[in-house]
Protein backbone atom coordinates (compact mmCIF):
# COMPACT_ATOMS: atom_id res chain seq x y z
CA UNK A 1 0.00 0.00 0.00
CA UNK A 2 0.97 3.33 -1.66
CA UNK A 3 1.41 6.63 0.77
CA UNK A 4 0.20 8.00 -2.18
CA UNK A 5 -3.38 7.86 -2.14
CA UNK A 6 -4.62 9.14 -5.77
CA UNK A 7 -6.86 12.37 -6.52
CA UNK A 8 -9.92 11.64 -4.76
CA UNK A 9 -12.79 14.09 -5.36
CA UNK A 10 -14.72 16.48 -3.97
CA UNK A 11 -17.78 14.08 -2.00
CA UNK A 12 -14.65 12.34 -0.07
CA UNK A 13 -12.86 15.25 0.57
CA UNK A 14 -16.29 16.89 2.31
CA UNK A 15 -17.14 13.03 3.97
CA UNK A 16 -13.86 13.21 5.43
CA UNK A 17 -13.96 16.20 6.88
CA UNK A 18 -17.33 15.53 8.26
CA UNK A 19 -16.48 12.55 9.96
CA UNK A 20 -13.10 13.86 12.11
CA UNK A 21 -14.89 16.96 13.14
CA UNK A 22 -17.90 15.64 14.50
CA UNK A 23 -17.66 12.57 16.32
CA UNK A 24 -16.86 14.64 19.73
CA UNK A 25 -21.46 15.39 19.62
CA UNK A 26 -21.21 11.52 20.80
CA UNK A 27 -19.22 11.72 23.47
CA UNK A 28 -18.74 14.04 26.52
CA UNK A 29 -17.72 17.01 24.23
CA UNK A 30 -21.57 18.56 24.52
CA UNK A 31 -21.89 18.31 28.36
CA UNK A 32 -18.25 20.02 28.88
CA UNK A 33 -18.88 22.77 26.57
CA UNK A 34 -22.37 23.63 28.03
CA UNK A 35 -21.05 23.29 31.71
CA UNK A 36 -18.01 26.28 30.54
CA UNK A 37 -20.34 28.22 28.26
CA UNK A 38 -23.69 27.73 29.57
CA UNK A 39 -26.44 28.64 27.37
CA UNK A 40 -24.32 29.82 24.81
CA UNK A 41 -22.98 26.78 24.15
CA UNK A 42 -24.05 26.80 20.74
CA UNK A 43 -22.03 29.65 19.80
CA UNK A 44 -19.16 27.95 20.31
CA UNK A 45 -19.85 25.73 17.76
CA UNK A 46 -20.34 28.49 15.81
CA UNK A 47 -17.30 30.67 16.51
CA UNK A 48 -14.98 27.87 16.21
CA UNK A 49 -16.03 26.78 13.38
CA UNK A 50 -16.24 30.19 11.00
CA UNK A 51 -12.52 31.17 12.79
CA UNK A 52 -11.21 27.17 11.93
CA UNK A 53 -12.53 27.68 8.34
CA UNK A 54 -11.26 31.46 7.86
CA UNK A 55 -7.81 29.26 8.82
CA UNK A 56 -7.98 26.95 6.21
CA UNK A 57 -8.59 29.18 3.66
CA UNK A 58 -5.36 30.70 4.54
CA UNK A 59 -4.00 27.83 4.12
CA UNK A 60 -5.71 26.65 0.79
CA UNK A 61 -4.50 30.25 -1.35
CA UNK A 62 -0.55 29.35 0.45
CA UNK A 63 -1.39 25.44 -1.49
CA UNK A 64 -2.82 27.26 -4.15
CA UNK A 65 0.75 29.22 -4.73
CA UNK A 66 2.73 26.12 -3.72
CA UNK A 67 1.23 23.18 -5.31
CA UNK A 68 2.06 20.07 -2.80
CA UNK A 69 0.87 18.56 0.71
CA UNK A 70 1.57 20.29 4.19
CA UNK A 71 4.94 18.37 4.37
CA UNK A 72 6.19 19.83 0.80
CA UNK A 73 4.56 23.01 0.83
CA UNK A 74 6.45 23.44 4.80
CA UNK A 75 10.00 22.50 3.23
CA UNK A 76 9.92 24.73 0.30
CA UNK A 77 9.06 27.76 3.02
CA UNK A 78 10.94 26.99 6.02
CA UNK A 79 13.23 24.36 4.69
CA UNK A 80 13.73 20.56 5.93
CA UNK A 81 14.17 21.47 9.75
CA UNK A 82 11.07 23.40 9.97
CA UNK A 83 8.89 20.78 7.68
CA UNK A 84 10.16 18.36 10.21
CA UNK A 85 9.63 20.44 13.11
CA UNK A 86 6.01 21.29 11.60
CA UNK A 87 4.89 17.64 10.22
CA UNK A 88 6.21 16.16 14.00
CA UNK A 89 3.64 18.61 15.61
CA UNK A 90 0.82 17.52 13.33
CA UNK A 91 1.45 13.68 13.87
CA UNK A 92 1.24 14.29 17.57
CA UNK A 93 -1.93 16.21 16.97
CA UNK A 94 -3.60 13.66 15.40
CA UNK A 95 -2.13 10.49 17.47
CA UNK A 96 -3.59 12.64 20.40
CA UNK A 97 -7.38 13.20 18.88
CA UNK A 98 -6.62 8.93 18.01
CA UNK A 99 -5.73 8.15 21.83
CA UNK A 100 -8.89 10.38 22.86
CA UNK A 101 -11.26 8.75 20.73
CA UNK A 102 -10.17 5.13 21.05
CA UNK A 103 -10.57 5.14 25.17
CA UNK A 104 -14.00 7.51 25.08
CA UNK A 105 -15.58 5.57 22.64
CA UNK A 106 -14.53 2.12 24.47
CA UNK A 107 -15.57 3.80 27.91
CA UNK A 108 -19.19 4.53 26.05
CA UNK A 109 -19.36 0.92 24.82
CA UNK A 110 -19.16 -0.20 28.26
CA UNK A 111 -21.53 2.33 29.51
CA UNK A 112 -24.43 1.82 26.95
CA UNK A 113 -24.02 -1.78 25.20
CA UNK A 114 -21.92 -3.81 26.90
CA UNK A 115 -21.37 -3.59 30.74
CA UNK A 116 -19.98 -7.11 30.86
CA UNK A 117 -17.31 -7.26 28.25
CA UNK A 118 -13.72 -6.33 29.49
CA UNK A 119 -12.14 -3.26 29.39
CA UNK A 120 -9.01 -4.31 27.56
CA UNK A 121 -10.74 -6.01 24.86
CA UNK A 122 -13.17 -3.29 23.90
CA UNK A 123 -10.28 -0.96 23.52
CA UNK A 124 -8.34 -3.28 21.72
CA UNK A 125 -11.31 -4.04 19.73
CA UNK A 126 -11.37 -0.08 18.15
CA UNK A 127 -7.82 0.03 17.81
CA UNK A 128 -8.45 -3.23 15.80
CA UNK A 129 -11.01 -2.26 13.76
CA UNK A 130 -9.01 1.11 13.19
CA UNK A 131 -6.22 -0.66 11.92
CA UNK A 132 -7.83 -2.82 9.54
CA UNK A 133 -9.61 0.10 7.76
CA UNK A 134 -6.41 1.83 7.20
CA UNK A 135 -5.03 -1.29 5.61
CA UNK A 136 -7.26 -0.59 2.81
CA UNK A 137 -6.20 3.11 2.26
CA UNK A 138 -7.56 6.60 2.68
CA UNK A 139 -9.52 6.49 -0.53
CA UNK A 140 -11.97 3.53 0.78
CA UNK A 141 -11.99 5.20 3.90
CA UNK A 142 -13.40 8.25 2.65
CA UNK A 143 -15.65 6.50 0.13
CA UNK A 144 -17.38 4.74 3.53
CA UNK A 145 -17.44 7.80 4.77
CA UNK A 146 -19.95 9.30 1.90
CA UNK A 147 -21.56 6.69 2.10
CA UNK A 148 -22.52 6.48 5.86
CA UNK A 149 -22.52 10.86 5.92
CA UNK A 150 -26.22 10.66 4.57
CA UNK A 151 -27.41 8.55 7.31
CA UNK A 152 -25.85 9.78 10.05
CA UNK A 153 -27.08 13.32 8.92
CA UNK A 154 -30.72 11.98 8.40
CA UNK A 155 -30.73 10.07 11.82
CA UNK A 156 -29.67 13.01 13.54
CA UNK A 157 -31.99 15.42 12.52
CA UNK A 158 -34.91 12.55 12.69
CA UNK A 159 -34.16 12.81 16.66
CA UNK A 160 -34.38 16.48 16.91
CA UNK A 161 -37.11 16.37 15.11
CA UNK A 162 -39.05 13.42 17.41
CA UNK A 163 -37.88 15.30 20.15
CA UNK A 164 -40.08 18.44 19.31
CA UNK A 165 -42.68 18.25 22.11
CA UNK A 166 -39.40 18.17 24.73
CA UNK A 167 -38.02 21.47 23.44
CA UNK A 168 -38.04 24.40 25.99
CA UNK A 169 -36.49 26.97 24.74
CA UNK A 170 -36.12 29.69 27.51
CA UNK A 171 -33.86 27.34 29.00
CA UNK A 172 -31.67 29.33 26.19
CA UNK A 173 -31.92 32.15 27.89
CA UNK A 174 -30.37 33.97 29.85
CA UNK A 175 -29.16 34.79 25.93
CA UNK A 176 -25.99 36.38 27.63
CA UNK A 177 -24.84 32.66 29.01
CA UNK A 178 -21.84 33.08 30.77
CA UNK A 179 -20.78 36.54 29.15
CA UNK A 180 -20.94 36.72 24.96
CA UNK A 181 -17.75 38.62 25.15
CA UNK A 182 -15.78 36.01 27.06
CA UNK A 183 -18.06 33.73 25.21
CA UNK A 184 -16.75 34.53 22.03
CA UNK A 185 -13.05 34.93 22.61
CA UNK A 186 -12.42 31.64 24.14
CA UNK A 187 -14.52 29.96 21.62
CA UNK A 188 -12.49 31.79 18.81
CA UNK A 189 -9.37 29.15 20.03
CA UNK A 190 -11.11 26.15 21.09
CA UNK A 191 -9.60 23.46 18.72
CA UNK A 192 -12.79 21.21 18.40
CA UNK A 193 -12.45 21.68 14.42
CA UNK A 194 -8.79 20.39 14.48
CA UNK A 195 -9.27 17.35 12.89
CA UNK A 196 -10.20 19.52 9.60
CA UNK A 197 -6.53 19.89 9.21
CA UNK A 198 -6.72 16.97 7.55
CA UNK A 199 -7.09 18.72 4.55
CA UNK A 200 -3.91 20.35 3.86
CA UNK A 201 -1.96 17.57 5.18
CA UNK A 202 -3.32 14.96 2.16
CA UNK A 203 -3.51 18.35 -0.07
CA UNK A 204 -1.71 17.39 -2.94
CA UNK A 205 -4.31 14.05 -2.82
CA UNK A 206 -6.76 15.91 -4.03
CA UNK A 207 -7.99 16.80 -6.98
CA UNK A 208 -7.67 20.31 -6.81
CA UNK A 209 -8.12 23.97 -4.86
CA UNK A 210 -11.62 23.94 -5.74
CA UNK A 211 -12.13 20.28 -3.70
CA UNK A 212 -10.57 21.59 -0.40
CA UNK A 213 -12.86 24.96 -0.71
CA UNK A 214 -15.46 22.57 -1.12
CA UNK A 215 -14.60 20.67 1.35
CA UNK A 216 -14.19 23.13 3.95
CA UNK A 217 -17.32 24.91 3.34
CA UNK A 218 -19.84 22.22 2.78
CA UNK A 219 -17.51 19.50 5.43
CA UNK A 220 -16.56 21.49 7.91
CA UNK A 221 -19.60 24.28 7.44
CA UNK A 222 -22.44 21.40 7.99
CA UNK A 223 -20.22 20.43 10.95
CA UNK A 224 -20.44 22.71 12.72
CA UNK A 225 -24.13 23.87 12.36
CA UNK A 226 -25.18 20.51 12.89
CA UNK A 227 -22.87 20.73 16.20
CA UNK A 228 -24.52 23.95 17.18
CA UNK A 229 -28.19 22.46 16.33
CA UNK A 230 -27.13 19.50 18.99
CA UNK A 231 -25.63 22.16 21.30
CA UNK A 232 -29.16 24.16 21.48
CA UNK A 233 -31.12 21.02 21.34
CA UNK A 234 -29.72 19.34 23.90
CA UNK A 235 -29.73 22.79 26.25
CA UNK A 236 -33.57 23.20 24.85
CA UNK A 237 -33.96 19.78 26.60
CA UNK A 238 -31.90 19.47 29.66
CA UNK A 239 -31.03 22.49 30.69
CA UNK A 240 -27.79 23.32 31.86
CA UNK A 241 -27.79 22.20 35.20
CA UNK A 242 -28.96 18.80 34.16
CA UNK A 243 -26.75 19.13 30.94
CA UNK A 244 -23.73 19.18 33.02
CA UNK A 245 -24.33 16.62 34.79
CA UNK A 246 -24.82 13.98 31.72
CA UNK A 247 -21.78 12.17 30.31
CA UNK A 248 -23.28 11.45 26.89
CA UNK A 249 -25.87 14.23 26.07
CA UNK A 250 -26.87 12.61 22.90
CA UNK A 251 -27.76 8.90 23.99
CA UNK A 252 -29.89 10.41 26.79
CA UNK A 253 -31.77 12.34 24.46
CA UNK A 254 -32.75 9.72 21.92
CA UNK A 255 -33.68 7.52 25.07
CA UNK A 256 -36.48 10.05 25.28
CA UNK A 257 -38.04 9.00 21.87
CA UNK A 258 -40.89 6.85 22.11
CA UNK A 259 -42.78 6.14 18.90
CA UNK A 260 -45.42 3.48 19.81
CA UNK A 261 -45.62 0.80 22.53
CA UNK A 262 -43.96 -1.76 20.52
CA UNK A 263 -41.46 0.43 18.99
CA UNK A 264 -39.37 1.65 21.69
CA UNK A 265 -35.29 1.84 22.71
CA UNK A 266 -34.55 2.86 19.16
CA UNK A 267 -31.38 4.66 21.06
CA UNK A 268 -29.72 1.00 20.61
CA UNK A 269 -29.59 2.47 16.60
CA UNK A 270 -28.10 5.26 17.26
CA UNK A 271 -25.12 3.09 19.11
CA UNK A 272 -24.33 1.07 16.32
CA UNK A 273 -24.05 4.76 14.14
CA UNK A 274 -21.71 6.42 16.46
CA UNK A 275 -19.55 2.90 16.84
CA UNK A 276 -19.71 3.12 12.71
CA UNK A 277 -18.55 7.12 12.88
CA UNK A 278 -16.09 6.51 15.53
CA UNK A 279 -14.07 3.40 13.98
CA UNK A 280 -14.24 5.67 10.96
CA UNK A 281 -12.72 8.84 12.37
CA UNK A 282 -9.91 6.35 14.50
CA UNK A 283 -9.05 5.19 11.48
CA UNK A 284 -8.74 8.79 9.37
CA UNK A 285 -6.77 9.74 11.77
CA UNK A 286 -4.43 7.09 12.32
CA UNK A 287 -4.01 7.11 8.65
CA UNK A 288 -3.15 10.59 8.61
CA UNK A 289 -0.12 10.29 11.20
CA UNK A 290 1.18 7.72 9.29
CA UNK A 291 1.42 9.09 6.39
CA UNK A 292 3.34 11.86 7.62
CA UNK A 293 5.43 9.73 9.51
CA UNK A 294 5.68 7.99 6.23
CA UNK A 295 6.74 11.10 4.29
CA UNK A 296 9.62 12.04 7.06
CA UNK A 297 10.93 8.63 6.50
CA UNK A 298 10.69 8.78 2.87
CA UNK A 299 9.18 5.01 2.96
CA UNK A 300 7.34 3.38 0.00
CA UNK A 301 4.85 2.19 2.04
CA UNK A 302 3.15 2.80 5.36
CA UNK A 303 2.07 -0.97 5.90
CA UNK A 304 4.62 -2.44 8.18
CA UNK A 305 4.15 1.06 10.71
CA UNK A 306 0.27 0.33 11.38
CA UNK A 307 0.38 -2.28 13.84
CA UNK A 308 2.96 -1.00 15.91
CA UNK A 309 1.98 2.26 16.08
CA UNK A 310 -1.97 1.38 16.69
CA UNK A 311 -0.22 -0.93 19.72
CA UNK A 312 1.24 1.91 21.11
CA UNK A 313 -1.86 4.13 20.84
CA UNK A 314 -4.13 1.59 22.21
CA UNK A 315 -1.49 1.09 24.89
CA UNK A 316 -1.67 4.83 25.49
CA UNK A 317 -5.00 5.03 25.89
CA UNK A 318 -5.75 2.31 28.13
CA UNK A 319 -2.87 4.43 30.71
CA UNK A 320 -5.23 6.80 32.07
CA UNK A 321 -6.90 5.86 35.38
CA UNK A 322 -10.63 6.57 34.61
CA UNK A 323 -12.37 8.39 31.34
CA UNK A 324 -12.47 11.31 33.52
CA UNK A 325 -8.46 11.91 33.59
CA UNK A 326 -8.79 11.41 29.27
CA UNK A 327 -11.48 14.29 29.42
CA UNK A 328 -9.44 16.57 31.40
CA UNK A 329 -6.55 16.32 29.47
CA UNK A 330 -8.55 16.55 25.70
CA UNK A 331 -9.65 19.86 27.23
CA UNK A 332 -6.50 21.03 28.15
CA UNK A 333 -5.07 19.94 24.57
CA UNK A 334 -7.94 21.82 22.83
CA UNK A 335 -7.54 24.78 24.82
CA UNK A 336 -3.98 25.08 24.07
CA UNK A 337 -1.81 22.82 21.83
CA UNK A 338 -4.65 22.52 19.24
CA UNK A 339 -4.76 26.12 18.65
CA UNK A 340 -1.07 26.09 17.78
CA UNK A 341 -1.77 23.85 14.58
CA UNK A 342 -5.31 25.63 13.83
CA UNK A 343 -4.02 29.20 14.32
CA UNK A 344 0.17 29.61 14.95
CA UNK A 345 1.33 27.42 12.24
CA UNK A 346 -1.37 28.38 9.19
CA UNK A 347 -0.50 32.31 10.02
CA UNK A 348 2.97 31.59 9.92
CA UNK A 349 3.07 29.46 6.35
CA UNK A 350 0.46 32.59 5.09
CA UNK A 351 2.91 35.52 6.26
CA UNK A 352 5.83 33.64 4.99
CA UNK A 353 4.51 33.38 1.43
CA UNK A 354 3.16 36.63 1.02
CA UNK A 355 6.69 37.98 2.38
CA UNK A 356 8.47 35.49 -0.60
CA UNK A 357 5.89 36.46 -2.97
CA UNK A 358 5.71 32.83 -4.25
CA UNK A 359 4.02 32.52 -7.78
CA UNK A 360 1.43 29.65 -8.21
CA UNK A 361 2.34 27.38 -11.28
CA UNK A 362 0.15 26.33 -13.61
CA UNK A 363 -1.56 23.48 -13.19
CA UNK A 364 -3.50 21.46 -15.92
CA UNK A 365 -5.55 19.78 -13.22
CA UNK A 366 -6.86 23.13 -12.15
Amino acid sequence: MSYQPGRMGMAEAIALVFVVTFPGIFLSLPSQTIENFGELSWLVALVSGLTTMAMLFLLIYVFNRIPGDLFYVSKQLLGRFGAWLISIYYIALFFSMDVFWIRQFAENTLITALPGINFQLAVGWYGLSAAVLVYFGIEALARGAYVILPFVIIGILTVFALLGSFYKPYYLFPWQGAGLAATIKQSAIFGINAGALLLLVLASSFQNSRVLKAATIFGLGGSVLLKATAFAAFTMIFGKAVAMEKTLLFFEMARFIYLTRYIQRIESLFIILWVIIGILAIAVTLYIGLYLITRLGNLPTMRPLIPTVTIILTELAMLPPDVNSIITIERVMMNSYYDIGIYIIPLLLFAITMLKGKRRPKCSSE
